[in-house]
């Protein structure tokens, strides 16, 4: 069952959904939000985002840290057949 939530200042009837979120250990949860964003950050609200200093920049690669590029998934030359 969704619940619609209308306000004065949007044109259009927000709903709120059911979301699966499901964690890397196998556990799944049952989550109400407006969107999946809103799902997740219900779920992880430990995890900060900010944006990178150049100093931060510097500290996690010379740790060892790799650049991720969100909505990109990273294959390997093996897993991706370009390998004998």
């Amino acid at each position: 069952m969704s619940e619609t939530v209308t306000t004065t200042k949007r044109a259009y009837p927000r709903a709120l959904k059911t979301y699966v979120v499901s964690q890397e250990d196998g556990d799944d949860r049952l989550v109400r939000a407006y969107t999946p964003a809103g799902a997740l950050g219900h779920c992880m609200p430990q995890l900060q985002v900010r944006l990178a200093s150049h100093d931060d920049i510097i500290e996690l690669m010379a740790a060892g840290t790799p650049v991720e590029t969100a909505g990109v998934f990273s294959v390997s030359a093996e897993n991706a057949g370009l390998t004998d």
